[in-house]
């Protein structure tokens, strides 16, 4: 008699056990942008390096968010892990083209969020346009466009840029579990860190956005790789 197979873990057991795989993580990389923030608030000489950045980023408008978006997001990430020996060999070259071209157009958008949001809610700092702008990226657009734009981008990569061969992976499994595993991931990083973005002056928070995004893509690609069959 054949024996019976290991049951899936249940959505809250593979919700707790990512909470505890990546709180350590999450911990530091928002201690990282914390140390960032005040940098710009606390130490005059590394507030004028920041100020030139939001110049910077001010005069190539999104030009720099496609770029930087990129490279923090799929340049460096894949850098990492050809070091590493982690990267798939087949169509190397093919996926970091398309997670270029899916990443420079999504930090545009993003952008292009941000500059809403201040239309929005105005570009002040008190706690209750922070709460606004937190609130509806994270709350509305995270888990209505974001998230699940984003796993379906990175399952469509890991297809070979193939819709045909991704539309069946879309299944029950991945609403239910990879996307809301995905959602809790990115409000345990992106919901303090946020809060840190949003604080600063509106051409400075993309570049730490950019920061932040890119430790985020290396948590997210190795929770979401898909096991090899066999």
């Amino acid at each position: 008699m054949p024996a019976s197979e290991t049951p899936a873990p249940g959505i809250l057991a593979t919700i707790g056990g990512v909470f505890r795989k990546n709180r350590t993580p999450c911990l530091v990389l928002n201690l990282f942008a914390v140390a960032l923030v005040v940098s710009y608030y606390q130490v005059p000489d590394l507030a004028g390096f920041w100020e030139s950045v939001g110049t910077f980023k001010t005069h190539w408008s999104f030009a720099f968010s496609c770029v930087s978006t990129m490279f923090a997001a799929a340049i460096m990430p894949t850098g990492i892990q050809l070091a590493m020996g982690t990267l798939p060999k087949e169509s190397r070259w093919k996926r970091l083209l398309l997670l270029m071209l899916f990443w420079g157009y999504r930090g545009m958008e993003i952008d292009l969020f941000y500059h809403l949001q201040g239309w929005l809610f105005g570009d002040g700092h008190d706690a209750v346009t922070l709460v606004k702008k937190v609130l509806v990226d994270q709350f509305i657009m995270s888990p209505v466009w974001f998230v699940p734009t984003y796993v379906v981008a990175l399952r469509w990569v890991e297809m070979g840029g193939s819709w045909a061969r991704t539309r069946p992976t879309l299944n029950r499994e991945f609403w239910t579990r990879t996307c809301p595993t995905v959602l809790l991931t990115n409000w345990l990083i992106w919901i303090p860190a946020l809060v840190l973005v949003y604080s600063l002056p509106a051409a400075l928070q993309f570049p730490l956005f950019s920061v932040v995004m890119c430790f985020f893509i290396l948590v997210v690609t190795v929770m979401t790789s898909r096991k090899n069959e066999g």
